[in-house]
């Protein structure tokens, strides 16, 4: 018997694995739109738990943003649910939010930036 072709696994450009699921539906392409402004709003090089994070707040706001579209509808929703999902998805973000925080390239201040170019003389504004 012939063995099946594997596909490539799909990844984002930091190296998060999107499901194997049909890309052109609806939620497909909102699932990658979410897991990619969230990785890009981290920056730097992702740990795997920031990965992971990433994939569960995009599943998370997926989900509550159903309940929130069934709502305008005039469906009945589970409440409770949709306040557990938002909660943790705000504590998901926060999470990710101390990595972004931590992955940030320290920015030197002007007068360092033109002391390590010039030498110490010229930020200090001696006569050269």
């Amino acid at each position: 018997m012939p063995v099946a072709a594997r596909r490539s696994t799909r990844k984002t450009p930091s190296g998060i694995r999107l499901p194997r699921v049909d890309a052109r539906t609806r939620t497909s392409r909102r699932y990658l739109e979410l897991v990619q402004t969230f990785e890009r709003e981290i920056g730097g090089q992702l740990t795997e738990t920031d990965r992971v994070l990433v994939k569960q707040a995009a599943s998370i706001t997926i989900r509550a943003e159903q309940l929130e579209a069934a709502i305008v509808a005039g469906q009945s929703v589970d409440s409770d649910e949709l306040i557990r999902l938002t909660s943790e998805c705000r504590r998901i973000l926060a999470t990710l939010k101390g990595s972004a925080e931590k992955n940030k390239p320290a920015v030197p201040s002007l007068q360092d930036y033109i002391a390590s170019k010039y030498g110490a003389g010229a930020a200090a504004g001696g006569d050269a």
